[in-house]
Parts: C-alpha cells; structure tokens; sequence
C-alpha cells in the first residue's frame, strides 16, 4: 500500500473479502472456460501433508474483532464521560479504528479487522489504543494494551488489559481467527 514500514502486512481490500462478512462474494469472481484438472485421489493419499504444501504458496487473512470496551475509569474531559474509541495496530501497522460511542465507558462494539500476509500469523503483535474523541481538539489518548499472538493458544474472546502511565484504566475483550489461503 506504497507504506515500506508495512512489514509485510497489508489490509485486505474490499475485493478479496467483504466487510464484516469474511466471506468472498462469488460473483465477483471470474468464471473461467479451462477444464479443471483431474485430482488423482490413490496418489494424494500416499503424499504427507508437508509434500503437498511444498509447491503450494500460502496466505493468511487474519480477522481481528474488538467486541466490547469496558469499565473505563480514565477521563479527560471535564464535565463529560469519555467518547471512546479503539485504534488496531498490527505490528506498528494501523489497520483502522472502531467507532466512537458517545459518553460510555462500558460499551459493545463488535467490529472487525482484516489483515492479509505471508507470515506465520503467530508472529504478528497487535497492539490497540483507546482514545477519547474529542470534537474541539485532537483525540486524547486514553491507554493502550498489547496482544501477543505468538504467547496465546485461545485466542477467541480475550481479555485485554488496558494501562496509562503503568495504572489500568478498562479492558477491551478482542478474538483473533485466522483462514490459510493457498495462492495459486
């Protein structure tokens, strides 16, 4: 995306997976006139798995959801309760920012990331910065946690603790999934 500090990872675009769907949209793929080949089912068999991914490339669309944000106790604003919103970095990448709810410090979400790349999923470090939206003046940064993919076995509804200056201010509860993709 012309961004060389991407390291590697690019959000996908909106024709290799639908917004909030994750699915592809079959009509936007091109049917094509080749015959498909015949798939030899007795030599498939006897071939490990390690033999048949050899000649294979693989991708990785990684989905990343932030559910919900909750039990903020950090203000910035006078007078008011904080506007929060959730920025979703994937190493240092920003892959885009949830909505802001308006004077909530316990709020439900449930909006998603895309992510395509080549590396092992495992080696991405997500990284999310809650803000405050501030109409006036620049968004005030409220806290922010990390989510190492590589120390995590589940890493389907997790909590994410949320810190300023060393002190907790909320969590936010976050999934990551993941779909391998041979390229042909």
């Amino acid at each position: 995306m012309g961004n060389s500090n991407s390291q590697d990872l690019e959000p996908t675009t909106g024709e290799t997976i639908k917004e909030k769907t994750g699915y592809v949209d079959l009509q936007d793929v091109s049917s094509t006139s080749e015959a498909i080949p015949e798939v030899d089912e007795d030599q498939c068999s006897e071939q490990s798995e390690d033999q048949l991914s050899e000649d294979k490339k693989f991708e990785t669309v990684m989905r990343v959801v932030i559910h919900s944000i909750n039990d903020i106790t950090r203000s910035t604003d006078v007078g008011s309760d904080v506007d929060p919103f959730v920025e979703v970095r994937a190493n240092h990448v920003l892959l885009g920012a949830t909505r802001p709810k308006t004077d909530m410090t316990t709020a439900s979400v449930e909006e998603s990331f895309y992510i395509k790349t080549e590396r092992n999923p495992r080696s991405i470090k997500l990284k999310f910065h809650l803000k405050d939206q501030d109409h006036m003046t620049d968004d005030d940064l409220l806290g922010h946690g990390y989510f190492d993919l590589a120390e995590e076995d589940n890493t389907m509804n997790q909590t994410v603790h949320l810190k300023w200056k060393g002190t907790e201010i909320g969590t936010i509860l976050v999934s990551v999934d993941f779909q391998n993709l041979v390229v042909m």
